[in-house]
């Protein structure tokens, strides 16, 4: 039996705003006669019907500071050990309290981060993951309707600065599209990303089922988030790069090799 179980957090399927353009799939080959090969492709449709790109934020995404910040760094100027091995600490907010929650298409989810929500414990981890349930409705494709993103879960302005104070922390990631709703000013991604010297980055639109699946009613406290970040749309200037994320954890009783594997990750040497 493996020692560790890796799952993966990224969604399925493109999940973005409703401000965004709807995603396409086309085919630029296909097989027939006089050609073997399949090719599909991917893009955007705007208001108006016309053919635009792809975003890097439909799909599980890295946002860096120039995402909102003109001043911020693009995401090439971000060290990638900043984020490609992150010892992580899991918030499970399944039976939080009843006022900072919202039900929507019979999904019961955490809906309003704040103070009371955040662990003590956060310094000296890489990362910290809110798990809060809204990823469940990914599958009905919710967060795309207009108006959805009125009920996203968000991170408060209180929050959103005691975690910019927990100097260890380099990402903050959630299971929802953004860590702001659109009443709240972007206000969340203001403190996190506009933090000096070194910026809390920002992993949206995790998905947390297959965790709850392999562990049932409690996550674990801690796990090792990898993330690949998708380069091929550009390195330069960019405000933030799809990524694939997985969670690593240990089997029961292999805690300390667990333990060995997060260190050799995260001190790894990079070759650029």
């Amino acid at each position: 039996m493996s020692r560790l179980v890796r799952v993966d957090l990224s969604p399925t399927d493109y999940i973005h705003m409703p401000q965004a353009p709807r995603i396409e799939r086309r085919p630029i080959f296909s097989r027939g006669p006089g050609n073997e090969w399949q090719m599909w492709g991917v893009y955007g449709v705007n208001e108006a019907g016309e053919r635009v790109g792809l975003s890097n934020h439909t799909w599980s995404h890295l946002d860096a500071p120039f995402h909102l910040l003109p001043s911020g760094a693009s995401f090439d100027r971000l060290d990638p050990r900043n984020y490609l091995a992150l010892r992580t600490r899991v918030v499970d907010l399944a039976h939080s309290v009843p006022e900072r929650r919202e039900t929507v298409h019979d999904v019961d989810y955490h809906s309003r981060i704040d103070l009371p929500d955040l662990p003590e414990d956060l310094e000296g981890f890489d990362a910290v993951l809110f798990a809060t349930g809204f990823s469940a409705l990914y599958r009905r494709r919710y967060p795309m309707n207009d108006g959805a993103d009125a009920h996203y879960p968000n991170v408060t302005a209180d929050a959103a600065r005691c975690l910019a104070g927990v100097r260890t922390l380099k990402v903050a990631a959630i299971d929802a599209p953004s860590f702001d709703k659109p009443d709240t000013d972007a206000i969340a991604h203001r403190i996190l990303l506009g933090r000096h010297p070194e910026p809390v980055l920002l992993l949206e639109t995790l998905t947390i089922e297959r965790l709850r699946r392999q562990y049932g009613a409690a996550l674990p406290r801690e796990v090792l988030l990898t993330v690949e970040p998708l380069r091929a749309l550009g390195s330069v200037r960019q405000d933030g790069a799809l990524a694939s994320v997985y969670a690593w954890a240990p089997q029961p009783g292999h805690e300390a090799f667990f333990s060995e594997f997060t260190e050799a990750m995260r001190s790894a040497a990079l070759q650029s």
